[in-house]
């Protein structure tokens, strides 16, 4: 005949394969790709669908994903781009009047506040940037058009939420919001408020089925985490002294009982509190007969491994090589193969990141708050581009190929192009030129001024 205990294990067991069964009936599609086991992601802890508080939470206090998306910011943003009118093959040419209106009116606080909205539409899947008009309207009516620009505040997608759209479908609007629900924080208190769509711009996607920039890491990070607090445990454990007392056959607990004045029920209350005595304490003695105090320590395993695979995971699903992610410098010659294409990375993304400001004041000179050439571009510099000392470094070896070249009487470089590669622009006749022009100009002005001081 089974026992008590028997019977309770199997009962225990019975309900658990009811819960899988109620569980795989419910959700018999599920996001592991484990065709064995369709309860795989519920056991390793890994959630379904990943909301918005989950990945801001995630960025929050985790120290990895929080790093990679400060590495993908700062390193975008590390100069802001320059807005130029025509095409990028016209940067060369004298600023515009256009271009300088741009550069006054849109300083570093704006970019500031743009590089903002990148970094929480990195957390999130999308972010907002809120255009405050000086129209004196409620901010669900349509902007007045040809009204000044007050500031600009960047909105969480937490905070903003699409809440009808366009239906028609031969409205030109068609599928995009109507109005958007602005949940804003004033004095602890959340106000929810109308947002027409001519007061905001939207970086990055807000359709349902768009993917977050650490999404599809969020597994990883889950088990970096279960490593993380599992190996801090173990070391908590084993170092807080737990001990175990082994009490010989022929003890008895009524005697031990009466030495300290108790009652045998209330013995393991008192050998607890020795045991905390014992752990704060330095000299502290715990005086025993008939019994053996011994720790309870086991041996804990190196999570390094465990770890790095996580952490390789999690650094190939955010795009970021292993060493710039984390800061290991290890082999000068593949960290600079990382640093390269690490920036790279970031300069295609710094593409999609004009493209994106390009559309933002296009929206902002359909409101008439600007003017807009026909032709504009969004550039920013290199970000793989050569120090002052690389460049000289460059310039020295061409001189000295031209140098070993000489016995054969042929020149490989020429002056110019040894300038242009120490970055240097123009032949070294012109700056000759400019120079004497510049110091005739001097001697001119010079005169002119003799002759004022003589006239006075």
């Amino acid at each position: 005949m089974p026992s008590n205990l028997e019977l309770a294990v199997n009962a225990a067991l019975s309900q658990r394969q009811a819960a899988y069964a109620r569980y795989a009936a419910a959700n018999p599609f599920t996001m592991g790709i484990d065709a064995k086991r369709d309860a795989a992601w519920s056991e390793y802890g890994f959630k379904e669908e990943i909301t918005y508080h989950d990945l801001y939470k995630l960025y929050r206090r985790g120290g990895i994903a929080h790093g990679a998306v400060e590495k993908i910011v700062t390193t975008c943003w590390r100069t802001k781009p320059k807005m130029i009118e025509g095409t990028e093959d016209e940067k060369a040419k004298k600023e515009t009047p256009w271009e300088r209106e741009i550069k006054k009116k849109f300083n570093n606080r704006f970019w500031r506040t743009v590089a903002e909205c990148d970094r929480r539409r990195l957390i999130g899947r999308y972010s907002g940037l809120l255009i405050h008009i000086r129209d004196n309207k409620p901010w669900d009516q349509p902007v007045t058009k040809g009204v000044g620009i007050a500031k600009f505040t960047p909105v969480w997608a937490g905070a903003l939420t699409p809440k009808e759209f366009e239906e028609d479908p031969d409205s030109e609007n068609y599928g995009l919001p109507t109005w958007w629900e602005y949940k804003e924080r004033i004095n602890s208190k959340t106000i929810a408020r109308k947002i027409h769509p001519d007061r905001i711009f939207i970086f990055g996607d807000y359709s349902d089925d768009v993917i977050a920039f650490l999404e599809p890491s969020y597994n990883a990070f889950v088990s970096l985490e279960k490593v993380e607090g599992g190996s801090g445990e173990s070391f908590l454990k084993n170092a807080a002294r737990q001990l175990a007392i082994s009490f010989d056959k022929e003890i008895d607990f009524r005697s031990l009982a009466a030495t300290y004045d108790c009652d045998v029920t209330e013995l393991r209350e008192r050998f607890n509190e020795a045991t905390a005595e014992m752990n704060k304490g330095n000299d502290v003695m715990m005086a025993l007969q008939g019994a053996t105090v011994s720790p309870l320590v086991t041996a804990v395993s190196d999570p390094s491994s465990t770890y790095d695979v996580n952490l390789q995971t999690a650094a190939a699903g955010v795009d970021i090589p292993t060493r710039i992610l984390v800061g290991n410098q290890q082999g000068e010659r593949a960290s600079t193969e990382d640093l390269r294409y690490f920036n790279s990375r970031c300069m295609t993304r710094r593409e999609e990141i004009g493209g994106e400001i390009e559309d933002l004041f296009r929206k902002m000179a359909d409101l008439h708050l600007i003017s807009m050439p026909v032709d504009v571009s969004v550039l920013w510099d290199d970000l793989n581009a050569m120090t002052k000392a690389e460049l000289l470094e460059a310039a020295d070896k061409m001189a000295q190929i031209n140098q070993a070249c000489l016995a054969t009487g042929e020149e490989i470089f020429s002056g110019d192009e040894i300038r242009e590669a120490a970055g240097y622009d123009g032949p070294a006749s012109e700056v000759e030129t400019e120079e004497e022009d510049d110091d005739e100009g001097e001697e001119d002005n010079q005169a002119n001024t003799s002759s004022r001081d003589n006239a006075i």
